[in-house]
């Protein structure tokens, strides 16, 4: 990677830190020993009941060891995170327009802090510092939240920028709000299994749903990004005036 292209390498770590994720928090689940809060004794990893969190526990519920998947989960978000800071520090390299740029540049600060809290989250067990591990989780949510109204603003801001890409994230807004609606004022996992039960399934949902999300933004970042090169090797006009059809 030369120095011409290192935002295309950036955008790229989207995709990767996409994939990685959902491989190595997938190997994590198939080896988790067991336990969700409410029911310790449970032999295997439960899908709608056990949260991501609990494959970054270095002991499960019951006190069985669970290093195997803490590195995983902590490796999968640690590296998630670090990809997520440097494809927002390529990111306005794609704006122009003086509305878009002010846009993106607040949208690309709270990536790179929400990115920042991914790894706290990752690095923090909550069976080791419960109160530090959920600041992480709740400040990374609402900032990945923000993000995406400032990222969606400056893509309709920006003319040629396609529009689909900020459907999208429309889309993605209205999932992730709900689900940071049910996390600030659901009912509590600790206090029933019905609670567990939504507080984890949203969380899925919400998830698998900013994996799907980012990697669609970050196929669109390459698409964008290869067509505004191809227009100034050919010596042709900026992209904002070029449509990518």
């Amino acid at each position: 990677m030369t120095f011409d292209n290192w935002q295309l390498g950036f955008f790229k770590l989207g995709i990767f830190a996409a994939i990685q994720f959902f491989i190595l928090t997938g190997l994590a689940m198939w080896l988790y020993p067991g336990g969700t809060i409410h029911h310790p004794e449970y032999e295997a990893y439960d899908f709608l009941y056990n949260y991501f969190s609990d494959l970054g526990r270095t002991r499960t519920f019951d006190g069985e060891s669970n290093m195997t998947c803490h590195l995983l989960f902590k490796t999968a978000l640690g590296v998630s995170g670090i990809c997520l800071i440097l494809f927002f520090v390529a990111l306005p390299s794609l704006f122009k327009s003086n509305g878009s740029k002010a846009l993106i540049f607040i949208a690309s600060f709270l990536g790179i802090l929400s990115g920042i809290c991914y790894i706290g989250i990752a690095y923090v067990p909550y069976n080791v510092d419960y109160w530090g591990h959920r600041t992480f989780v709740r400040t990374g949510f609402i900032l990945f939240l923000l993000m995406s109204f400032f990222y969606t603003a400056a893509i309709l801001s920006e003319k040629k920028y396609p529009n689909r890409y900020a459907v999208a994230f429309g889309i993605f807004v209205i999932i992730l709000a709900v689900q940071v609606y049910i996390m600030l004022f659901g009912p509590r996992a600790y206090r029933s299994n019905e609670g567990l039960y939504l507080q984890a399934t949203a969380q899925k949902i919400v998830v698998y749903a900013e994996i799907l999300c980012m990697l669609y933004q970050s196929i669109g970042a390459i698409r964008v990004w290869r067509k505004k090169k191809d227009i100034e090797k050919e010596g042709g006009e900026d992209i904002l005036d070029t449509p990518l059809g």
